[in-house]
């Protein structure tokens, strides 16, 4: 019989994916499990370094969720977010698929974290408006970008880096803010995100001064 034989990488993605499905059987998140299988058969391929799976993508999201559960009003909606939230602007999947399936407002959540839907994209000022309003989204979408800012050295170029290094400033922290007063009692979890993504963006800043210096 042959064995395949994973990379690093593969061996990597597959243990952490074992590892979350035994954590939300455990937590009895059966919807996000629901979610994870359902998110992962749609995120084929690889991400744009061409070795990581496109999936480690929404489980690294997820990952950094369930470190927020104690802080969280709805933690199994945000972990099964954190899978779903790019199917709708990704796939030709409708509103009305995912509330069969997952319930509608679980929906409404992905709703809120897609930027475009059935053709139609929405400006940044309705679009982070939205998420501000919603407890789940929020929290996803500040996640989300975290793990952006965590793995695009090296695969955006630098004028790409430099517009999230400014998105963040002009519309995350914004975001997070406006989220954190209308929803305290996750005041943990949006200073959790906000202190990731000041560090974060302080180290590419100071890669690319140190790039410029060269």
């Amino acid at each position: 019989m042959t064995r395949i034989r994973l990379t690093f990488v593969e061996a990597k993605h597959a243990k952490q994916l074992a590892v979350m499905r035994g954590f939300l059987d455990g937590r009895q998140f059966y919807t996000a499990a629901d979610a994870l299988e359902f998110a992962r058969q749609l995120e084929q391929g690889t991400r744009k370094d061409g070795k990581t799976p496109k999936f480690d993508h929404q489980l690294s999201i997820a990952q950094l969720i369930i470190t927020l559960i104690p802080h969280l009003m709805h933690p199994e909606w945000a972990v099964a977010a954190a899978f779903l939230h790019d199917v709708m602007e990704d796939h030709p999947i409708e509103f009305g698929d995912l509330a069969e399936r997952f319930g509608d407002e679980l929906a409404e959540i992905v709703w809120l974290l897609s930027k475009k839907s059935n053709g139609i994209t929405k400006d940044y000022e309705r679009y982070f408006g939205d998420l501000a309003g919603c407890p789940t989204a929020s929290v996803v979408k500040l996640a989300d970008r975290a793990h952006n800012i965590q793995t695009m050295q090296g695969v955006f170029s630098l004028e790409k880096q430099q517009a999230y290094l400014r998105e963040v400033e002009d519309w995350f922290f914004p975001l997070g803010k406006t989220a954190r007063r209308a929803f305290p009692a996750q005041y943990g979890a949006y200073e959790n995100l906000k202190i990731l993504l000041l560090c974060q963006c302080q180290l590419i800043r100071c890669i690319h001064e140190a790039a410029e210096v060269r």
